[in-house]
């Protein structure tokens, strides 16, 4: 791939990292209304709204891709458990933790690609290592380790799987809608414990606007993003482009709340793109 086009792809993702980190502080905003169940679903069957006349409509014209929406589905599942146990963890525990927790994500791809894929090298492992000091510094998670963050530790392994599977199924999506709506579906799956535990009535519409936010934005836009960019970008170098999540949360939070500029978290900034870098620098390019 020619320099331009790869660096185009890594901008691509970028956004990806963006859109993500600007959902922290509504994940945490929604959690504390409704149940992680309900999060999961209401996020999901916005998306899948959104979504379903673009699909409609392939269907009646003889365009549905099944196949693309066949990997979507197996991507799905892995979606699922990455949104649900970080919305329940991020209920107990902080948002700069649960942002650190999840960017441990990159850890399990890099690990995928190396004892899996067998395609690894001393530049990637040396871009993991900048990435995950650069994560701390950006994050400083602070607490002990209790359910909150266990559950968010089970949510970094399915995004890693998450982030693996977009990389094996997208090379050959036909149709970004969907494989996207495949990749909603199964979080419908959760519309009856969400129905039992969750009182539809009590919540606000600040909270709508929220999940709303969340599924059109950080679920469609983001996944569309995500699945272009992937098609030609290392899972494992996309992993460490997406630490720059953590970063661009706490960018939106000096931008809404005011918060302070912190030469700390500017610095993990700094590594953390300094591992991107290094990483695309690696010839490991067939990990998928």
């Amino acid at each position: 791939m020619l320099l331009g086009s790869r660096l185009l792809y890594y901008v691509v993702l970028v956004f990806v990292a963006v859109l993500w980190g600007s959902s922290f502080v509504f994940i945490k905003f929604s959690v504390e209304v409704v149940s992680g169940f309900g999060y999961t679903f209401y996020r999901m069957l916005f998306a899948v709204a959104l979504l379903t006349p673009f699909v409609l409509y392939r269907l009646f014209t003889g365009l549905f891709d099944s196949a693309g929406f066949f990997g979507g589905v197996v991507t799905g599942v892995a979606y699922l458990f990455g949104l649900l146990l970080q919305g329940i963890g991020t209920r107990y525990t902080t948002p700069s933790t649960s942002a650190f927790i999840t960017g441990l994500n990159t850890v399990h791809v890099h690990v995928y690609c190396a004892f899996v894929e067998k395609s690894y090298g001393l530049s990637l492992l040396a871009s993991l290592i900048l990435a995950l000091l650069g994560l701390y510094m950006v994050t400083l998670p602070s607490g002990g380790f209790g359910f909150g963050e266990l559950m968010v530790f089970a949510g970094s392994i399915a995004w890693g799987a998450q982030i693996v599977l977009v990389s094996r199924y997208s090379k050959n999506v036909k149709s970004f809608s969907d494989f996207l709506y495949g990749m909603f579906i199964p979080s419908l799956s959760l519309a009856p414990i969400t129905l039992a535990s969750d009182n539809i009535s009590s919540v606000g519409f600040g909270t709508w606007l929220y999940i709303f936010y969340l599924a059109a934005a950080c679920s469609i836009v983001a996944s569309l993003l995500q699945v272009i960019g992937q098609r030609h970008v290392n899972p494992a170098i996309a992993s460490t482009i997406y630490l720059l999540e953590p970063l661009f949360a706490f960018l939106f939070s000096v931008a809404i709340y005011g918060e302070e500029i912190d030469v700390r978290r500017v610095a993990g900034g700094a590594l953390i793109t300094l591992a991107i870098y290094v990483a695309s620098k690696s010839n490991s390019n067939t990990c998928s």
